[in-house]
């Protein structure tokens, strides 16, 4: 190293001060071409490696970008095509349910209308009136008196025979009259029950119609998905955010349910199993057993739901049949209550009660007990945390990247800025070091401009410093 002697030419420090900066401005000024290159070279290279570090961000951020977009349509795509599937299953259920007993139904009503055909026809029109008779009778009857008795019996023989003919004859009709009424009044209920067979067979395609029109909805929201580049994401991306969102909060109360499990059962397993370590590092028996507990309690309620197909997270359990697959939830439902019992037994033979609970005259008994509910609902409740676990699986891919893609574009800005201002500070580093040199400079300009000969010294023109705007900062 350089000692202090070293730097000292004369014996005054001020004039050696002085005769060092006059070296440094005269060695300055002679090599100032190269450090014009070496300072626009630094900072040229800082500026090409901070745009390149932003084209790879611009590149990386359009295939995360590409890949989100991607991943979005395919799990719309598969969405729609399981909503398609269950109304298309379910359209065949009601089908079978609403069209097994359809002929029955269509037999009902011609039974129906039989009957009333055959009361319509047996109801059919009544004979008429023997016509002239009244005026028969009134022709008769002023006349008798003036008639021989022989002719005037004979005469009153028939005009008593045919008025009892026209009553008997109005009594049939009237018989009849009121048969076809009362023929016609029974054919009521049969209209009834036949407008109601109608009715139903109305009522049952009007909900296979309706059905049928869920299905061709779901079918065309498919079909609006099948060319990925002609699909809106945006609402897709806004609704996969807002899940993501609601799923992260449902397994923030899903992870707080889980300790108020393990909190409420570890003192009676401590109690029960001991609080010793069972080797080194690991907690006590007690709260070993507390934890498989609470994981087997959540694994059995995943597998409640994934056989209950409200979840897919398990690949094995959504590849079983239908028979395979209810006997499973039987078995995880019946697993799951087991646990449940054995938690809330142990809560409230080893739990203890809260100490605002002994205030009361009924606290010391209700207390434990509503413990023990507590602990036997919990666990049911908790169940559901698996959907919310599904939908982060689902929809947690697209928020990262999202989130990946708004960072690379941040990025892709720092990085861009800081090459302009590599740039920036390259010329203000040209700008200051002419500026230490000026005094070298200043005489060289003046030569320059009263003509004299400037010897082997080029011109300033050439060495002043470029402006900030030089070309070549602009590439």
């Amino acid at each position: 190293m350089l000692q202090g002697e070293t730097l000292v030419l004369v014996g005054n420090s001020m004039l050696n001060a002085l005769i060092w900066g006059v070296l440094v401005v005269v060695l300055g000024y002679f090599a100032r071409r190269q450090a014009h290159g070496l300072i626009r070279g630094l900072f040229s290279g800082v500026r090409r490696f901070c745009r390149l570090l932003a084209r790879y961000c611009v590149h990386a951020e359009r295939h995360v970008r590409s890949w989100t977009r991607a991943l979005l349509v395919a799990q719309a795509r598969r969405r729609a095509v399981a909503r398609a599937e269950w109304d298309i299953g379910r359209l065949h259920a009601e089908m079978q349910a609403e069209l097994g007993d359809l002929p029955a139904l269509q037999q009902q009503a011609r039974d129906h209308l039989s009957m009333v055909e055959e009361d319509h026809r047996r109801s059919g029109p009544m004979p008429p009136d023997v016509p002239g008779w009244p005026r028969m009778l009134e022709q008769l009857g002023p006349e008798l008196g003036a008639a021989d008795p022989s002719v005037k019996r004979t005469l009153e023989d028939l005009r008593d025979g045919l008025e009892l003919q026209r009553v008997d004859l109005l009594d049939a009709y009237r018989r009849a009259t009121r048969r076809r009424y009362l023929l016609l009044h029974r054919t009521i209920p049969h209209w009834r029950r036949a407008r109601r067979s109608l009715e139903q067979m109305g009522d049952r395609l009007d909900r296979l119609r309706a059905r049928a029109d869920r299905v061709l909805h779901s079918i065309n929201d498919y079909q609006a998905l099948r060319d990925e580049h002609d699909v809106r994401v945006g609402a897709l991306v806004g609704a996969s955010v807002w899940r993501c969102l609601f799923a992260v909060a449902g397994l923030v109360l899903a992870a707080a349910g889980f300790t108020v499990l393990g909190v409420s059962l570890v003192e009676p397993m401590n109690l029960l199993l001991g609080t010793a370590p069972v080797a080194e590092g690991l907690p006590g028996l007690g709260a070993l057993a507390t934890v498989l507990h609470v994981a087997a309690l959540g694994l059995v309620g995943l597998v409640v739901m994934e056989s209950a197909r409200m979840t897919t997270l398990l690949p094995a359990v959504d590849a079983l049949g239908d028979s395979l697959r209810g006997w499973l939830f039987w078995l995880a439902f019946a697993a799951l209550v087991v646990l449940a019992c054995v938690g809330a037994g142990l809560r409230l033979l080893y739990g203890g009660m809260a100490p605002s609970a002994l205030d009361s005259q009924w606290g010391a008994t209700a207390a434990p007990a509503l413990q023990a509910m507590l602990l036997l609902v919990l666990p049911f409740a908790l169940m559901f945390s698996a959907v919310a676990l599904a939908a982060l699986m689902t929809h947690g891919g697209i928020v990262v990247g999202l989130v990946v893609g708004l960072i690379l574009q941040l990025l892709m800005l720092v990085f861009r800025l800081l090459g302009s201002m590599a740039a920036f500070a390259g010329a203000i580093v040209v700008q200051v070091y002419d500026l230490v040199i000026f005094l070298p400079l200043w005489i060289e300009e003046a030569v320059r401009q009263k003509g004299w000969p400037a010897g082997g010294i080029t011109p300033v023109r050439r060495q002043l410093p470029s402006p900030p705007g030089d070309s070549h900062f602009r590439r």
